[in-house]
């Protein structure tokens, strides 16, 4: 396919975009606040409702939505739609339970837990959630090098590179107010994308919009029900209930959003109403998938992966121009996932893993994380493109960790009174490694539905942190 020059304007002229408000942010910073460490990963607490809430939906609306969801509704239905159901419920335990007791306590959410707990805890806290974190992103990262390899005609593995040095860049230059604002771009190009193709696909099929919905329709691919399980709808719910909250509670790159908001109102407010945008962006890439669907029925299918259905369907048949806004759509959904978690993983070596860094020389340390980090993902990123159902993917890798997380979390700062766990090296290590064995043995033990993997996690690594305050009770009397 021959690139026409101007989705090439397109794409630059974003691109551009994107530098010059990181540039500014970073002036504006510099003239607000002379604390450079609160700048670079709290945007000097100054995030609005609407900065935190569109940037939260930013970091967890990556390319695996604009690729991954239509995959999923094309090759099923649209029974995903109840994961985000359970995370409006999950997002209400965040705002007025979680959020709480680390807003206003720390850089990180793990130097918050570290209140009543040891260094040492802090460190393994935040080393295990850094670990689930690349593994998850760098999925992530491969999936939207997808439409970027097939747009210019490159191996994945170079679009995955070009992706990482254009986000290491900008996130480099303006810290998380930066991030956060080109987020807030970022969505409305994503979300405009996928607004494109529901008017595109109908019209490029000679059909409309009504007629291929009414199709898709009639033959069950906007049944809510995955099959004939009637109990699908509430293992959604129930998987998107504890999962949210680990996935947005404990983990360091949604807290950070809530932390840095102006207020702990604002805080709550934006974790919580993020959740309907949340389902409002799941329904319009779901839809995407269903007029994919019905599109191949009336037209020759192709032999390609449900994964790369959407990217083939958009260079090869989007007119010039549309192209451009759907590969910059793709980009940005990729960047606003990998510019916050270099942020979030860098916030956590600077202040949980490596604490003892000299303060003076925060800017060089920075450059060095952010290299780092970058390089992981690209890693990562290389390993998962041998996969396929990345969507999938993608959830089962933060399943297997996330409740251990979870666990430990509620075992020593929420439940502390009642477990008597401590947030030391020790009960971490411990919780989060009987956590895994939970989820393995509903994996090939049990052999349950990988959506009960965080509940599994979630109470094994509890109880794992309670066997070892025990333990520590026994050996002290």
């Amino acid at each position: 396919m021959k690139v026409q020059s101007l989705d090439i304007i397109i794409i630059v002229s974003y691109f551009i975009f994107i530098f010059l408000l990181a540039f500014r942010t970073r002036s504006q910073n510099q003239s607000k606040s002379s604390n450079d460490l609160e700048n670079k990963y709290l945007a000097g607490k100054s995030l609005t409702f609407w900065e935190s809430t569109c940037s939260i939906i930013a970091t967890e609306v990556s390319a695996l939505t604009f690729l991954g969801i239509p995959a999923f509704a094309f090759s099923k239905n649209f029974s995903f739609i109840h994961v985000y159901i359970g995370a409006i419920f999950g997002r209400l335990v965040i705002a007025h339970i979680i959020l709480p007791h680390f807003y206003n306590n720390g850089l990180t959410i793990y130097q918050a837990m570290a209140v009543d707990g040891t260094k040492n805890g802090q460190r393994m806290m935040s080393l295990f959630y850094s670990i689930n974190k690349f593994l998850a992103v760098g999925v992530r990262l491969y999936s939207g090098s997808i439409l970027i390899s097939e747009f210019f005609d490159i191996h994945v593995n170079i679009a995955v590179l070009l992706i990482s040095l254009i986000t290491f860049l900008y996130t480099f230059i303006g810290g998380l107010k930066a991030v956060v604002r080109t987020d807030m771009i970022q969505l409305g190009v994503l979300v405009s994308g996928g607004v494109i193709a529901h008017y595109l696909i109908p019209e490029i099929g000679n059909s409309t919009w009504s007629e291929y919905m009414a199709h898709a329709y009639s033959s069950g691919k906007l049944s809510l029900l995955d099959g004939s399980n009637n109990l699908s709808i509430l293992t959604g719910i129930m998987f998107g209930f504890l999962f949210d909250i680990s996935t947005h509670g404990v983990d360091q790159d949604f807290a950070q959003r809530l932390t840095a908001s102006k207020s702990l109102e604002t805080g709550k407010k934006a974790i919580f109403y993020s959740s309907f945008l949340s389902i409002s962006v799941g329904l319009l890439f779901l839809g995407v998938g269903a007029l994919l669907w019905s599109y191949y029925q009336f037209h020759t299918p192709v032999d390609i992966k449900a994964d790369q259905l959407f990217a083939h369907f958009i260079t090869t048949y989007f007119p010039v121009g549309i192209k451009g806004i759907m590969v910059a759509g793709v980009m940005a959904a990729t960047m606003s996932t990998l510019d916050s978690s270099i942020n979030a993983l860098s916030a956590c070596l600077h202040n949980d893993i490596l604490p003892k860094r000299n303060p003076k020389k925060l800017s060089f340390y920075y450059k060095v994380d952010v290299v780092s980090i970058t390089l992981i993902f690209l890693l990562v990123s290389f390993v998962a493109s041998q996969y396929e159902e990345i969507l999938i993917l993608g959830l089962k890798i933060a399943s297997w960790t996330g409740g251990s997380l979870l666990g430990i979390f509620f075992a020593t700062t929420i439940w502390k009174n009642f477990i008597k766990a401590s947030f030391d090296a020790p009960t971490v290590i411990v919780a989060y490694f009987i956590g895994v064995i939970g989820v393995y043995l509903n994996t090939y033990t049990l052999q349950n539905s990988w959506h009960l993997n965080v509940y599994f996690g979630f109470f094994f690594s509890i109880i794992g942190a309670f066997l070892i305050s025990k333990i520590m009770e026994l050996r002290h009397e």
